[in-house]
């Protein structure tokens, strides 16, 4: 169903999913990385819409955008900076967006490049989260179970991805369909009337 990814950001951007945000370092980083799938569902909703530029080179810097906002000088920043904080938001969308563009027309060893790349870079991110080495401001203490969430968050990610064939397969069927984004309607409307 093509309105799955905007009903998953309508989802991630509700005040209720924003307000849990504020409170824990983990919901905030899952909501990234949901963020970066909901944009992957519409890149890939849109793929036959028109050829864009190479298909690495959009994997690729879909990849950096989605992995820049989890560096710990920009969460930090966006943390503070309710602009960056959109930016991040818009960013990670789009990230997920040239991802799902680009990433089920490559081959398996541009796919691997990429899950490598991607480990390389988060993984001892999310290994100095567990150890303590970050500091985030608005979150005290929750740096070690961040790293925890972002050891979760990011395979899921990434399995999404690996498994797109099959899951868009399940999604294509028009019950399942229509389950699916009824169900997302159900959450964003509670999601946005709980803070009313």
């Amino acid at each position: 169903g093509f309105l799955a990814g905007p009903l998953l950001f309508a989802v991630l951007v509700s005040p209720a999913v924003e307000a849990a945000s504020e409170q824990s370092l983990v919901i905030h980083h899952f909501a990234h990385w949901l963020m970066v799938v909901a944009g992957a569902v519409i890149g890939y909703q849109l793929r036959q819409q028109g050829r864009l530029p190479s298909q690495t080179a959009m994997a690729w810097a879909g990849l950096a955008a989605s992995l820049a906002w989890h560096l710990p000088p920009l969460l930090s920043w966006a943390e503070i900076h309710p602009l960056a904080h959109v930016s991040a938001h818009a960013t990670l969308v789009a990230g997920g967006g040239a991802m799902g563009w680009a990433v089920p027309k490559l081959g398996a060893g541009r796919k691997a490049a990429l899950f490598i790349a991607g480990t390389v870079v988060m993984w001892p991110l999310m290994l100095a989260e567990l150890a303590g080495a970050f500091v985030y401001p608005e979150y005290p203490g929750q740096a070690a179970t961040a790293g925890v969430a972002e050891l979760v968050a990011m395979p899921v990610a990434w399995l999404l991805l690996a498994f797109w064939g099959p899951i868009h397969r399940l999604f294509s069927r028009p019950v399942a369909a229509v389950v699916a984004q009824v169900l997302l309607v159900v959450v964003a409307v509670l999601g946005w009337t709980a803070a009313v």
